[in-house]
């Protein structure tokens, strides 16, 4: 077995050579001190309740614990990439990419033999890749990982690379282009495989350099939604993440995503595309109607219905959660009026039930909103300019309304004319004709409008001087507004959800030959279908998207 290698080492920085008979033996070199570490097997079978590990080391070279210490102990961040491999996450080159980073910075130097082991192994063994695993949950020490690392090299399985110059090493840099995405991994707590109709689906992306296991940014990532079927549910478009994570959530719109849908992600980097898929259920919330929280149905998409009967002058409009119920506000009355549906959003079917006067607290009503549960119903008029608060002993029932408080806007402006409140109810949103612009409030208590102060506006004037009603896409990522002068529908979008300062205008849409007095706009919650009421024709007329919450592609149902 006799072989003779040269192995360079440095005592108080003088250099020497000398040439050994050596077994098995190799160098390790920590900040350019390299150390010589010699061990020899004996007596090594003393316990048989360890047997089977002492066959291994027999035959793995050990490194000393003096050869790994202080501050050139293994990087933490290399413990990633060895866990990811260990687990058969990454291959064989991304975890060799890591072994050369170490020799690069000189916290290991491996003496390359210039013969390999004649007992060659084509294969990692088990036993090498649990050391690995081991040693990068902290469970062994560094130089029985230094020691698996040595027998892969000693048998030929990792090839390292390395340029030899004079008695000093130099290493190959390598350039690493390669990365690692995590789609709603461990470290976002809510992120699940399932959800409900009407919550919130919320997922999170993470890009790793696949090398060092740090987090990185650069890479160009898309997400979408599909049906198990490859029909697109919602587009995400392209998406950056912010110190290698980004985060976002979705409403579930409706029934039609029941069931089976899938979470694609791709992403680029420097040429290496990854495409990575999550599937994900969807289910309808027990205890609920089939319809609550559904988007609208056919039934929907009818020819406009008129509301005359009760108030010819019709202001503002809303429908409950299930969409099964439909409310309009009227100056000529100062009233609410309630309509049952005989499924959800199908005006077509629309019954008058009752009606609720608001006289005594505004005489000019004008928006209209209520609570999620439909136990608190909210009016403002640009008579008073209040938003007036009522309770509800029976949900979505204006009969049973009593007046609980108000809300003066005249501070902002003194024409109100549309209402909102965000989904939490902890925002509310007035909009005002005489400074042309959306106000925004918080309010510390939800859905209690005492507690209201008002925060900032947005001026919608360059799109229209005659702002009327008002609507949110159910993620607050985009605001609707109606224009009575344009006779338009307008959208923006919000970089920051419900926050109004970040509004930036996308696009219009004419309903002119529908309706030249547009007053107020609602949407269902799949954001497929717009409702629109106008006191031109004196009815709620219909419009069906088929990109949700995006007007450019609506068309009139009528």
């Amino acid at each position: 077995m006799g072989r003779f290698y040269c192995i360079i080492y440095r005592i108080n920085s003088a250099t020497r050579k000398i040439k050994m008979n050596i077994e098995k033996r190799f160098i390790v070199n920590i900040n350019r001190q390299a150390y010589c570490s010699i061990f020899k097997l004996e007596s090594m079978y003393r316990f048989l309740s360890i047997l089977s590990i002492l066959v291994i080391i027999s035959t793995v070279p050990l490194v000393s614990a003096e050869v790994i210490r202080g501050e050139s102990t293994v990087p933490d961040w290399i413990k990633n990439t060895a866990g990811w491999w260990a687990s058969e996450q990454i291959d064989d080159s991304a975890f060799l990419q890591g072994i050369q980073y170490l020799i690069k910075e000189g916290i290991i130097v491996v003496e390359i033999p210039t013969e390999i082991d004649s007992e060659v192994v084509e294969e990692v063994p088990g036993w090498v890749k649990n050391t690995v695993g081991w040693w990068a949950e902290d469970k062994i020490h560094d130089t029985t990982f230094v020691s698996g690392i040595q027998y892969l090299i000693s048998k030929g399985i990792m090839v390292v690379e390395q340029e030899v110059e004079a008695e000093e090493s130099v290493e190959e840099v390598v350039e690493i282009k390669n990365f690692y995405m995590e789609i709603n991994g461990g470290s976002c707590s809510y992120c699940v495989n399932w959800a409900y109709v009407g919550d919130e689906y919320y997922l999170q992306i993470e890009t790793y350099d696949e090398q060092h296991g740090k987090y990185i940014d650069g890479v160009e990532i898309s997400a979408k939604i599909i049906s198990q079927g490859g029909e697109l549910r919602h587009d995400f478009g392209e998406v950056t993440t912010e110190d290698g994570v980004y985060k976002n959530s979705i409403t579930i719109p409706s029934m039609d995503w029941y069931a089976g849908n899938i979470l694609s992600i791709t992403g680029e980097y420097f040429g290496v595309e990854k495409t990575i898929e999550k599937e994900f259920e969807v289910f309808k919330k027990s205890g609920t109607s089939a319809n609550y929280g559904a988007g609208a149905g056919g039934c929907a998409h009818v020819s406009p219905f008129s509301v005359e009967t009760q108030d010819d002058t019709p202001q503002g409009i809303a429908f409950s959660k299930s969409g099964e119920k439909m409310f309009i506000t009227g100056n000529t009355g100062d009233a609410v009026y309630e309509y049952t549906l005989t499924g959800a959003y199908c005006i077509g079917t629309a019954s008058f039930v009752d009606s609720f006067s608001v006289n005594s607290q505004d005489r000019s009503p004008t928006g209209l909103a209520f609570s999620k549960s439909g136990e608190k119903m909210f009016v403002v008029g640009h008579y008073d300019d209040t938003v007036n608060e009522y309770t509800l002993t029976a949900p979505w029932d204006v009969s049973t309304a009593s007046f609980v408080d108000s809300f003066s806007i005249t501070s902002q402006d003194e024409l109100a004319t549309g209402l909102a409140f965000s989904k939490s109810g902890e925002k509310m949103f007035v909009v005002g004709n005489t400074g042309d612009d959306i106000n925004e409030y918080t309010l510390t208590t939800a859905w209690d409008v005492s507690t209201a102060s008002f925060v900032d506006s947005f001026s919608v004037n360059s799109q229209d001087d005659a702002p009327r009603g008002i609507a949110f896409s159910k993620s607050g990522m985009k605001m609707f507004f109606v224009g009575l002068n344009t006779k338009a529908v307008y959208e923006y979008t919000l970089s920051v959800a419900w926050d109004v300062s970040t509004a930036s205008f996308v696009d219009s849409f004419s309903v002119t030959s529908q309706e030249k007095k547009v007053r107020d706009i609602w949407f269902d919650s799949s954001g497929k279908t717009m409702f629109l009421i106008g006191v031109g024709g004196v009815d709620v007329n219909v419009y069906k998207l088929t990109t949700a919450w995006d007007i450019s592609t609506a068309s009139f149902t009528g």
